[in-house]
C-alpha cells in the first residue's frame, strides 16, 4: 500500500494520508456544513466529488473507505 505524504515546511508539519480515500456521508452527523480535502485530483472530479457531497452521499468504490466510524476501540 502507498501512503500518500505531504509535508508542510512553513509550520514544519508532515501530514500523513490513507492510503485510500475517506468518504463518510454527511448525513451521517449532524453538521451544517463538510469539509472535503483535495490533493491532486482534476477540476472534473473536483466538480463530481463537490456534487455527490451536495446530495448527501458519499464516494463508493474500491479506492475509497468510510474508515472504522462504527468501530469502538
Amino acid at each position: 500500500m502507498k501512503f500518500p505524504i505531504m509535508p508542510d515546511n512553513i509550520q514544519t508539519v508532515t501530514t500523513l494520508f490513507n492510503s485510500k480515500i475517506t468518504s463518510i456521508s454527511p448525513k451521517d452527523f449532524s453538521v451544517d456544513y463538510a469539509r472535503i480535502d483535495i490533493l491532486d485530483e482534476p477540476i472534473s472530479k473536483i466538480n463530481e466529488i463537490v456534487q455527490i457531497v451536495k446530495s448527501g452521499k458519499r464516494l463508493e468504490g474500491k479506492n475509497y473507505t468510510n474508515g472504522n466510524l462504527n468501530r469502538e476501540i
